[in-house]
């Protein structure tokens, strides 16, 4: 008898200790994804800020269309170089290293040689820190 309630308790607590790591490792991702979430929206006002400069009577959509032409490609020393971000919202989780960003930007215009009315710009942005990266980044140094 006194064997199955060691037995038993053990089970317990090993699940009681497992529980635990789970739900620990969950917080950790959740506070990680809602940081790069930060990073991305700190992208994205700097690169919808360069793109307003650079095509003002462009709208900007984040959906490509089959049509458009191959644009620009931007990485995170690029914004930070020309002022559209601090290299401190890219801080990552650690607060030691920093995120780099690929950003994909494409553009489409109706009459090829008006690059200021009837356009649409669009962009993707990609993140890579140091333990995560998402698919499609490419590190342009």
């Amino acid at each position: 008898m006194k064997k199955k309630s060691i037995i038993i308790i053990s089970i317990i607590l090993v699940l009681v200790i497992s529980i635990i790591i789970c739900f620990d490792l969950y917080k950790n991702n959740q506070e990680s994804q809602k940081r790069y979430n930060e990073i991305r929206e700190s992208v994205k006002k700097s690169v919808e800020w360069n793109i307003r400069a650079q095509y003002p009577g462009c709208s900007i959509s984040k959906k490509f269309k089959e049509t458009t032409s191959h644009g620009q490609i931007y990485n995170s020393s690029f914004l930070i170089k020309n002022g559209y971000i601090k290299k401190e919202e890219l801080l990552d989780i650690d607060n030691e290293s920093y995120c780099d960003v690929y950003v994909d930007i494409n553009t489409f215009f109706e009459n090829p040689l008006d690059h200021q009315q009837n356009c649409e710009v669009y962009y993707k942005i990609y993140l890579k820190c140091k333990n995560y990266e998402e698919e499609g980044y490419i590190n342009w140094g």
